[in-house]
């Protein structure tokens, strides 16, 4: 068993797995994954899936091998936990009782290696955005819930794949605002509960940053960036992943 934790968020696996971009990405999942067999835990930190819910009898088919690929690997002895993003928060008892992974809240502290880090996907720590907040609430309320179980699965999906783009588009204006905008704001908000690093997911611009002895990260994503964080020996780094090649590594 390997001592070293890896995080990852934002692969945004989308549902047709026969589109070259999305085949590539989904290949390099799967070789990351094979590459870190026997770690002690991943934590995957939402939006892993563009789009995830599940029916009391029906379930996503259109990941069944990044599924296989993370099946396997916790079969080699790594614990993986999963947190819900805002394109995959319904997450349910397959993922918890048939996969076996941990479904961890929003917002979560975990001692690692000596280290308490708290995570979170992200999607609510930029202050403003009143109108997602809202539109955040209501979408996972359970009258919300019920309405989208009495919809065809079909129907369903097709609705958040054009929901999806269109926000893509709007994210990726903002991005590297965001990420400067947190980065000024963490050492001040991000350090509340006690905890030595700060881990977020959701915006698609990978970061480490350091003040003193406290750790901020942004985990990027795996459209662009394929990053992850790996705690190894009480040190935190980010990655790079590069299939073939040696994985870059920054200490920041």
């Amino acid at each position: 068993m390997r001592e070293s934790v890896f995080f990852v968020s934002d692969t945004h696996f989308k549902y047709d797995a026969s589109i070259l971009d999305e085949r590539m990405k989904r290949d390099r999942f799967i070789s990351f994954l094979a590459g870190i067999e026997g770690a002690s835990r991943l934590y995957l930190r939402g939006d892993i899936f563009d789009f995830w819910f599940e029916y009391r009898s029906v379930v996503p088919r259109y990941y069944r091998d990044v599924l296989d690929a993370l099946s396997s690997l916790r079969r080699s002895g790594t614990e993986i936990y999963i947190a819900g993003g805002n394109h995959d928060f319904w997450l349910g008892s397959f993922v918890s009782e048939t996969l076996g992974f941990t479904i961890l809240p929003p917002l979560v502290t975990h001692t690692i290696q000596g280290i308490n880090v708290t995570m979170t996907h992200g999607d609510d720590l930029l202050p403003g955005d009143r109108g997602y907040k809202i539109l955040k609430a209501v979408i996972r309320s359970r009258l919300a819930v019920a309405a989208a179980r009495a919809v065809h699965p079909d129907a369903l999906f097709a609705l958040a794949r054009r929901f999806s783009r269109a926000s893509k588009g709007i994210t990726e204006k903002k991005t590297e605002r965001a990420a400067k905008t947190l980065l000024a704001m963490a050492n001040d908000a991000f350090f509340r509960w006690g905890n030595d690093a700060f881990v977020t997911g959701h915006i698609h611009s990978p970061r480490i940053e350091r003040f003193g002895d406290r750790t901020f990260v942004i985990l990027g994503d795996w459209e662009k960036s394929f990053s992850f964080l790996e705690i190894r020996e009480g040190r935190l780094s980010l990655g790079f992943y590069r299939p073939g090649e040696k994985t870059l590594i920054e200490n920041r």
